[in-house]
């Protein structure tokens, strides 16, 4: 296989924020009087900010306050990572520098909004550095809808087979497995389930091995494990 493209996910892929974020979502909720369970707040990872809503009116009814909950989430969260820094996963700078060494052309695609990834690789000093970012709020339909993932092979007119997605989520994996690209999983805080994680290629412990098993490729002249 040729990869030509690697589309990373952001929140608990390249960033260690969905802990962060949780206790932010938890903490706003409060404040206009709900309380968020642990079950119902999994649902809420991997979709974009109209999902969201809808999840949220659709849990505590029609007059839930879901955008201003959502708005004093964001700012607990970004006045945290100003003062506290953004946790950054291990092999992330070093899988990106490989891939931009290689030729390999990357992408963020994320539910969440394209200022908020911006913000993120800001704080982490990757501004300026992917080929194309695709925000959730540049979308009609978010994941597990593949529409994320089929605008970026749009916009580098490369195939879904030379193509490789780095992904945390339920949602993503689905969404990556309805545009018929190949998925790699890196687990986070999310608990995916047997059956998800079979619609992988791989399930890697963290971005150091995915680098690994992409070098097999151009330094050893082997199959790697997911391509």
């Amino acid at each position: 296989m040729i990869l030509e493209l690697v589309i990373f996910d952001m929140d608990g892929l390249m960033f260690d924020t969905e802990p962060l974020g949780a206790v932010c979502f938890a903490r706003a909720a409060k404040q206009f009087g709900y309380i968020i369970e642990e079950e119902f707040r999994y649902k809420l990872i991997g979709i974009n900010a109209n999902d969201h809503y809808a999840l949220m009116k659709s849990k505590f009814g029609q007059d839930c306050p879901a955008k201003e909950i959502h708005e004093l989430s964001k700012k607990l969260r970004s006045d945290y990572l100003y003062k506290h820094g953004i946790v950054i996963k291990p092999g992330l700078f070093e899988l990106i520098t490989y891939l931009k060494n290689k030729g390999i052309k990357i992408a963020v695609a994320s539910s969440s909004a394209y200022s908020k990834i911006n913000e993120y690789l800001a704080l982490a000093g990757l501004k300026n550095i992917f080929d194309l970012i695709v925000g959730g709020d540049d979308l009609e339909h978010g994941k597990p809808d593949p529409e994320i993932f089929l605008k970026v092979l749009k916009y580098f007119k490369i195939a879904a087979d030379h193509a490789l997605i780095l992904e945390d989520s339920t949602n993503g994996i689905l969404a990556a497995n309805a545009a018929n690209i190949p998925v790699v999983c890196v687990p986070d805080y999310l608990p995916n389930c047997k059956e998800v994680l079979a619609r992988t290629s791989a399930v890697l412990p963290s971005l150091v091995e995915v680098k690994n098993e992409i070098m097999k490729i151009f330094e050893e002249n082997r199959v790697c494990s997911f391509l």
